[in-house]
């Protein structure tokens, strides 16, 4: 029989968490336990789950959790892991939609081949206001619309897809491991670019999950790491991609670094050109506007002799 965990990391966010909840309480499949892994300093998650005990029938683990290091996101995820029984794993910290576990579970089932041990799916973004601020939609647009399949080489261009996108087998941790203990953000890029050096992922071509984004919020605990910690992200995936290329030269061979190494390079020379296309369109735009005004001043000048 299918089980799920489903892993929540959550430090004092009530109504982000409660959101979360309200998604997972929607789903169509069943077969699910909740792994609260609270950081928090009140008692907010138990008021929360107290309130929809009805609803949760049990299906909820309350993990008071003290991290040790402070700020390593993949410790708390790993004691979620540690503290549940299933042959599945996904994480949640956002909003699924209804069918979300329901259609991955089928997707699992159908693979079209045995080393296929994960899938993912693809995600809308949900720009919003703070949670000060009610949360109000502001705009909508497709995270990932041109995910079909997943590849070394493209997922080492960038991370594709979002931690509540992915669901996989508990059994492929026997050889992918968990996630890293020692950084603070890129976690789960660390993790997915192990993963998929082990086994293949499906991609389910459906838009099944929401990231919701506030880029006003960058300082408060409800903001999102991508905009939190910005500097972080560039440092950490500097060492990523250090830390892998220095295995290589220590193996005397090309391996995942070289292929991180030379997507590094390949992502650099993209921006350089999408920064001189953007800036020889201002300049186009100017100029149109220059010969406009030329012609204009022509044309009175004409009409005035």
């Amino acid at each position: 029989m299918t089980s799920i965990a489903i892993i929540t990391r959550t430090v004092d966010r009530p109504v982000l968490l409660e959101r979360a909840l309200m998604s997972i309480l929607g789903q169509t499949f069943t077969g699910w336990h909740w792994v609260v892994v609270d950081s928090g300093k009140d008692d907010s998650v138990l008021g929360l789950i107290h309130a929809h005990a009805s609803r949760l029938q049990g299906r909820v683990t309350h993990l008071r959790f003290e991290n040790p290091r402070p700020g390593m996101r993949g410790i708390p995820l790993n004691a979620g892991i540690r503290a549940s029984h299933s042959n599945l794993i996904t994480l949640l910290d956002d909003t699924w939609e209804p069918e979300f576990l329901a259609r991955m579970v089928a997707a699992l089932e159908t693979r079209p081949h045995p080393n296929a041990r994960g899938v993912v799916c693809q995600t809308r973004c949900i720009e919003e206001t703070t949670v000060e601020e009610g949360l109000q939609r502001l705009r909508t647009y497709d995270l990932n619309a041109d995910l079909f399949n997943l590849t070394l080489g493209n997922l080492a261009v960038m991370n594709r897809f979002c931690t509540h996108a992915f669901l996989y087998e508990r059994a492929a941790l026997d050889t992918v491991g968990l996630y890293p203990e020692d950084y603070p953000v890129l976690e789960d890029w660390h993790f997915n670019l192990r993963f998929l050096q082990q086994h293949e992922i499906l991609v389910l071509p459906e838009i099944l999950t929401n990231y919701h984004f506030r880029p006003a919020d960058n300082t408060s605990s409800q903001a999102n790491s991508q905009t939190a910690g910005r500097s972080d992200h560039k440092f950490h995936e500097a060492r990523l991609i250090n830390e892998a290329l220095r295995g290589d030269l220590l193996a005397g061979k090309s391996g995942i670094g070289s292929l991180l190494a030379q997507a590094a390079i390949s992502r650099e020379i993209f921006d350089t050109l999408h920064r001189h296309e953007s800036r020889m369109k201002t300049i186009s735009d100017k100029s149109g506007k220059i010969d406009a005004r030329t012609k204009e001043l022509k044309d009175r000048l004409i009409g005035k002799g």
